[in-house]
């Protein structure tokens, strides 16, 4: 190859030099407005404090509803009174005693429950115009007044309200016995004959202390047809007692 081929490789090269000398030695981050920084989001300004909301008061559940109306209490009460028959000779048959005890189940309005109980009611045989009988005896009667119904008002703060009813299963005794022997001896027993009934109740429960009460109230008592009697009977009976309401 000659001078003349050197010529054209001499050209190319010494143009291409001063360009790349120039190319490394200009830095664009030295023109004006140029940056080769990388862009960085600006930090967000901090969010305000949320203001502090009281919650509202928790609404108790539809189940928690029901086990407060479904909570159950106890009641019970111990009473004495005074059976009065109606339409009978007075002279004849007095007024008696009667005690009786009542438990049953409070739901709050109303209780459900039973009472039992016994009663005796004098007979003056000396007016009864039957010939050879004298002195005194007691009719004695036996009772189980079940289901009660009460319903009653709890809510008042000294005194408590009720009505009841009842159907009374009752076995009654005047002067009736009978000789039963076993293997080895006899025994006399009194005979109770059944009747059935029925007693509504009336009452005002004084409070005397938390839960304690002065008992006083009426019962107006049916006794039907049975095997005892031969006419249905009335008899009234006022009492008085203790009641004790546990809830």
């Amino acid at each position: 190859m000659g001078v003349s081929g050197l010529k054209p490789a001499a050209l190319v090269l010494a143009l291409f030099l001063p360009a790349s000398l120039g190319s490394a030695q200009w830095d664009p981050s030295t023109e004006p407005g140029t940056s080769t920084t990388a862009t960085v989001a600006p930090t967000q300004p901090p969010a305000p404090p949320k203001m502090v909301e009281t919650p509202p008061p928790a609404q108790p559940t539809l189940e928690e509803t029901k086990k407060k109306k479904l909570e159950v209490g106890f009641t019970w009460a111990l009473q004495v009174g005074v059976p009065v028959f109606l339409d009978v000779d007075r002279d004849t048959v007095k007024a008696g005693a009667d005690i009786s005890f009542f438990a049953g189940a409070d739901f709050g309005y109303f209780i459900v429950g039973g009472a039992a109980g016994i009663g005796w009611n004098p007979i003056d045989l000396n007016n009864s115009g039957i010939a050879g009988l004298s002195g005194r005896s007691p009719v004695t009667r036996l009772f189980l007044s079940i289901p009660e119904f009460r319903v009653q008002v709890p809510d008042l703060k000294v005194v408590l309200p009720y009505v009841s009813g009842s159907f009374d299963i009752n076995w009654w005794n005047f002067r009736e016995t009978e000789v039963i022997c076993g293997f080895y001896y006899c025994s006399q027993t009194s005979v109770y004959r059944f009747t059935p009934g029925f007693t509504g109740r009336g009452g005002l429960a004084f409070e005397a202390k938390k839960g304690i009460y002065v008992d006083l109230g009426l019962r107006y008592s049916f006794t039907g047809k049975g095997d005892f009697f031969r006419q249905s009977r009335w008899y009234l009976t006022p009492y008085v007692g203790v009641l004790v309401r546990r809830r």
